[in-house]
């Protein structure tokens, strides 16, 4: 079977010399990201419409402000969020979302950042789990939410915010509110692109931008996975068992045997269950009521792992274990460690916790928890 075509080799040339610097160019990242979206793209039409914007700005009677910002984009332009199509793949392309006025936080942030740097206006993008919303020195504190047309609140309201978003009253803490660098958002763009598309089933595509994303940063076992996960899903299962078995020997002793379980998987041996299926995407209700179950199960699991010596016997264990909480919808990410998908990030839980009571983005892992209060 032939893959289809991906990512031009010039696309990924320009790609990988913008990677290449200290800190990309956020917008000139974003552009070439719109190409992925569209090779057809008009990225000329774009920076000609950000110069506008910029010039507008600089011009305004405000002054070069956050007032003034808001005034050109939300009150003027009318840039807002795309509540009906919002992870479409075009909301993930800067120029489209210039032209259209419309996207999803994180380009909506990058439009706000870079005509507010460009006219002088102290702003930079600050990524949430679930969220992304402009901060900086200029707003003195407080963030402008794109998304809902450039409101500015503080801490509080935007933790209240996030609480609509997981479903459950949320802690930031001052690490939550880091400004994030232009490598760290090019990044996250990428992350919500190849969700975009796996969504839709665009194995290939969803590739393309996972090159974009390997060049950008440093190996990482996770992509790696994802890599593997991929291939399976479009079809190219040779491949996507070699990347899976390379992942699979660099993990670590806490994971291998749920990386042993996922390579079975991958090879099609008997009763391995289909590693191609997709996870459920759960409101807090919803996993919270699973959990009586998801605790019975892995308390049970615990207990018949720590009566035996024999590391087979063990592996059978956590790999039962495994099947039968991927069955349910979940995903493993290391030995009695299991996350939720919610559709903005993950509910996180780890036997012997009491409780679902952390999140993370999809862009961290455990270390990156939140509680959720």
């Amino acid at each position: 079977m032939t893959a289809p075509p991906r990512a031009g080799d010039d696309l990924l040339r320009r790609w990988r010399i913008l990677a290449g610097a200290d800190e990309p160019d956020l917008f000139e990242g974003a552009l070439l990201v719109s190409l992925l979206v569209d090779p057809s793209e008009d990225l000329e039409a774009a920076r000609r419409r950000m110069e506008g914007l910029v010039d507008r700005v600089r011009r305004s009677p405000f002054g070069a402000s956050v007032d003034a910002l808001r005034r050109v984009l939300f009150d003027e332009e009318g840039f807002r969020g795309d509540r009906e199509g919002y992870d479409d793949p075009s909301n993930s392309s800067v120029a489209r979302v210039l032209a259209r006025k419309r996207g999803m936080p994180i380009t909506l942030s990058i439009v706000t950042v870079e005509v507010g740097r460009r006219a002088g206006v102290a702003v930079e993008g600050v990524g949430l789990p679930g969220h992304f919303v402009v901060g900086g020195p200029a707003l003195g504190g407080a963030y402008l939410d794109p998304f809902d047309g450039g409101v500015v609140g503080d801490p509080e309201q935007l933790a209240r915010r996030l609480s609509t978003i997981f479903g459950a009253p949320v802690a930031l803490g001052d690490d939550a509110l880091r400004p994030d660098s232009n490598r760290e958002i090019l990044a996250r763009v990428l992350l919500n692109l190849r969700r975009s598309w796996e969504k839709r089933h665009r194995w290939e595509e969803a590739l393309s931008a996972l090159d974009f994303s390997d060049a950008l940063a440093p190996p990482d076992p996770d992509r790696m996975k994802e890599r593997g996960l991929l291939l399976l899903r479009g079809g190219r299962r040779e491949e996507g068992v070699a990347v899976l078995e390379r992942w699979a020997a660099g993990v670590g002793e806490d994971d291998a045997e749920a990386a042993a379980r996922l390579v079975a998987s991958a090879r099609g041996g008997p009763d391995a269950g289909d590693p191609r299926v997709s996870p459920r995407v759960f409101t807090l209700d919803e996993a919270r009521g699973l959990m009586p179950r998801v605790q019975e199960i892995t308390a049970a699991a615990v207990e018949r792992y720590g009566k035996l010596a024999g590391e087979d016997e063990r592996r059978e264990v956590a790999e039962a274990w495994a099947k039968e909480l991927m069955a349910l919808g979940l995903e493993i990410k290391g030995l009695w460690l299991v996350d939720f998908d919610s559709g903005a990030g993950y509910y996180c839980w780890k036997y012997p916790e009491k409780d679902l009571g952390h999140f993370h983005s999809y862009e961290e892992g455990f270390g990156g928890r939140l509680p959720l209060t």
